[in-house]
């Protein structure tokens, strides 16, 4: 291989390792990709407290998991029955903080939020840290992963 070619591959190299980062590079917050994850991500919100089956199984990616605050995970299909049960009813889940980061076709979005729901007929009221993952699919945002984590609640002296 002549040093010229070396060069070349190298500086090939280096250009496609610099397109790659600015894949990992989130856009900026006023992008029009995020406010279609904020508009997809309330859509889910709502469907969640109106217990709307149909809404969620077009909001929700084939291969979804979600792990609840509570540590158990559910896939697209055990979801989706817990809402079409009544197994599961939010009555408030209100979120604040909410910060969305687009690295290409993925959306990261991270905040608190206020939960009361009945779980088999179980009372739940929870301060809550979210993440979700969104992943654009032709040309729709389709949740793909969501993590939900308990906050203890401080109380103030």
């Amino acid at each position: 291989m002549t040093r010229t070619a070396a060069v070349l591959i190298l500086a090939a190299g280096c250009i496609l390792q610099g397109r790659a980062l600015a894949l990992l590079q989130p856009r900026p917050a006023t992008s029009d990709a995020v406010q279609q994850v904020l508009v997809v991500d309330d859509a889910r919100r709502m469907a969640m407290l109106h217990s709307d089956v149909k809404a969620l199984d077009a909001l929700l990616a084939e291969d979804v998991i979600i792990f609840w605050g509570d540590g158990t995970t559910d896939d697209k299909a055990s979801t989706l029955e817990l809402f079409r049960s009544g197994r599961l009813r939010y009555s408030k889940l209100d979120y604040d903080n909410t910060r969305v980061r687009i690295y290409g076709d993925t959306a990261v979005v991270t905040g608190n939020a206020r939960v009361q729901a009945q779980a088999d007929d179980h009372p739940i009221q929870h301060l809550v840290r979210v993440t979700r993952v969104y992943v654009n699919q032709h040309g729709q945002w389709r949740l793909v992963a969501s993590q939900t984590t308990r906050v203890a609640e401080t109380s103030a002296p």
